[in-house]
């Protein structure tokens, strides 16, 4: 459109407030063009279709045409302003509407956040410790042993007390200084006698009843709890066992080995199982570096985050833990506290991955770092293999500006890796 006047003032280092002034000329054309259309399509009693006066469509509908020539204006200019500035906004705008009035000038401001620009410092030799990865014949037979539990059959028990490592079905109603909180009251509630099971140390109370047996009993719940109506409370339980279960687990064999389905025999599990032991702990080394890396370099380089980020990182997060949860039976609401509550637990995460990302954008920008061609080969693949599709599926649904920011990071984190004084640790 043309004529417009734009005018942009610095709210803030990540806040812009933009003014557009669109002529009156062009409002006056929008007017007239919405009313003509609106006679077009309006039917009034005593009118026939696209007979009724103009004067009469103003009396009825101002309100309506008002709102919608609004919303035209401000959608036909609005990316032409951002363009004359030079903005990208990484958040929606908010509009503040100006009065429309025909022959006179409309103007309307937008209030949107941007991308910090970031002068990143102090990422060069870093004094890193790496974790040495090693995988010993004890750590192999504690994974054959948690195979083995996932393989166990369970067996009722009526002539004994419960012990460690019995699965219980019981009731239980639990308060808070006497009083209930959402949730509280449960029937037929499964458990393992483990120690961290379900609250720690609420099993430890457990073991030594028998069936039909009644108990009373509190203890500390601690304040890292996912249940915040109880963390850090001292809660008081009221327990009925209804079944005691005993884990059968089958022996550590050829033929356990070969009923998973994928190996030939006991010691080519116990080969492979020390292959991907190794690779996963690597992999948590890798991980544990990179934590450290992001440690120093956001104490190093602070800088106000867009909000806006922070909240899209937090729904992606809370969109994985709906994935997760869905392919376990669950939802969100089964978590035990509100969805708005575990909103807010996010933030503090979300806004840590946004600054690492931020700072390793701005690391890439500085070190000039690309994409090339095969680098986006070995994202899809690997985004593929991550999601069991074929790499053409994930390259029809992720264009290649999606991920070419996650490839920058990782070559910005390799280069300042390549760049730090690595000392190994056990």
């Amino acid at each position: 459109m043309e004529g417009i006047k734009v005018d942009v003032k610095n709210v803030s280092d990540i806040e812009k407030r933009l003014t557009v002034a669109i002529p009156p000329n062009a409002v006056d054309t929008e007017i007239d063009k919405a009313y003509v259309d609106l006679k077009k399509k309006v039917k009034l009693k005593g009118f026939r279709p696209g007979k009724a006066p103009i004067s009469i469509l103003q009396r009825y509908f101002k309100a309506q045409v008002e709102e919608d020539v609004i919303s035209k204006l401000v959608k036909d200019t609005y990316t032409q302003a951002l363009d004359e500035i030079q903005a990208k906004p990484v958040s929606q705008p908010k509009i503040e509407n100006g009065v429309l009035e025909k022959g006179k000038e409309f103007s309307y401001t937008a209030v949107f956040e941007i991308k910090p620009d970031i002068a990143v410092t102090d990422y060069e030799n870093l004094e890193l410790e790496k974790e040495e990865v090693e995988v010993t014949d004890d750590d192999v037979t504690k994974e054959i042993d948690s195979l083995r539990n996932s393989y166990a059959t369970l067996q009722e028990v009526t002539d004994r007390a419960i012990k460690q490592g019995d699965c219980v079905v019981f009731d239980y109603e639990g308060t808070v200084d006497g009083s209930p909180y959402p949730g509280n009251v449960q029937k037929d509630f499964f458990l393992e006698m483990t120690e961290d099971a379900f609250i720690p140390g609420f099993s430890q109370h457990l073991i030594g009843l028998t069936l039909s047996a009644e108990k009373d009993f509190s203890l500390d719940v601690p304040e890292e709890y996912i249940n915040k109506d109880i963390a850090g409370k001292n809660a008081a339980f009221h327990v009925i066992i209804k079944n005691i279960k005993e884990k059968i687990m089958p022996v550590a064999d050829d033929e356990f080995a070969k009923d998973l389905g994928e190996y030939t025999d006991l010691e080519d599990l116990k080969h492979k199982l020390q292959k991907a032991l190794t690779e996963r702990r690597r992999m948590q080394a890798d991980a544990a570096l990179k934590e450290k890396i992001f440690d120093i370099i956001i104490e190093k380089n602070p800088f106000e985050v867009p909000k806006s980020m922070v909240d899209m990182q937090i729904r992606n997060m809370m969109y994985e833990m709906q994935q997760m949860l869905q392919a376990q039976g669950l939802k969100l609401e089964d978590m035990g506290q509100p969805v708005e509550q575990m909103y807010e637990q996010y933030r503090t995460p979300a806004e840590r991955q946004v600054r690492s990302a931020l700072l390793l954008g701005a690391i890439a920008q500085k070190e000039a770092l690309t994409a090339a061609e095969e680098d986006f080969e070995k994202k899809y693949q690997e985004l593929a293999k991550q999601y069991q599709q074929d790499v053409a599926v994930i390259k029809s649904k992720l264009d290649r500006e999606l991920i070419q920011p996650q490839i920058l990071e990782r070559k910005a984190i390799d280069l300042i890796i390549s760049k730090a004084r690595i000392t190994g640790k056990k």
